[in-house]
């Protein structure tokens, strides 16, 4: 993945309205990103205010995280922090997918989907996800960019 790490990564921070640090994450698109966190963290609603530092590379971007946790201490981070451990997180995830949804495709047709959105540099869950939020009318969102097509394959 050498060059996934060298994409601009951007570091975030949100704060509550008093100007508490609540958290410190990266994320190559941070805009969906923050939809994930509105959708399943409890403490979302606090959130008030924030701000975006882009980095060169992903592995800029987790340095300077690492530290910005260490250092900074905002009140729900897990991963790097000295005051937080593992599972103290747990009653503060609402998650959007109660239980798994089943679509029934050829197999075939998941194949090339995969196929395509690996060229397009992302995932099949992603494009889906990314289609629904446009297909429902999500605000600031557009539908996924399809990849062109190779010369000689049908379309």
């Amino acid at each position: 993945m050498t060059g996934s790490t060298e994409r601009p990564t951007a570091l975030y921070r949100l704060f509550d309205e008093g100007g508490t640090l609540l958290y410190v994450g990266i994320a190559v698109d941070p805009e969906v990103r923050l939809r994930v966190h509105s959708r399943e963290k409890t403490w979302w609603p606090r959130v008030a205010q924030r701000s975006i530092e882009w980095f060169a590379s992903r592995s800029k971007a987790e340095a300077a995280e690492v530290q910005a946790i260490a250092c900074e201490r905002p009140s729900q981070n897990v991963s790097h922090s000295t005051t937080r451990q593992r599972g103290d997180a747990k009653a503060e995830y609402r998650s959007p997918y109660p239980k798994p949804r089943q679509v029934r495709i050829p197999t075939d047709m998941w194949t090339q989907f995969g196929r395509a959105a690996k060229l397009g540099g992302t995932s099949r869950a992603k494009v889906v996800s990314q289609m629904i939020d446009w297909y429902i009318g999500e605000p600031g969102v557009t539908p996924p960019v399809r990849p062109p097509i190779a010369p000689g394959c049908p379309s």
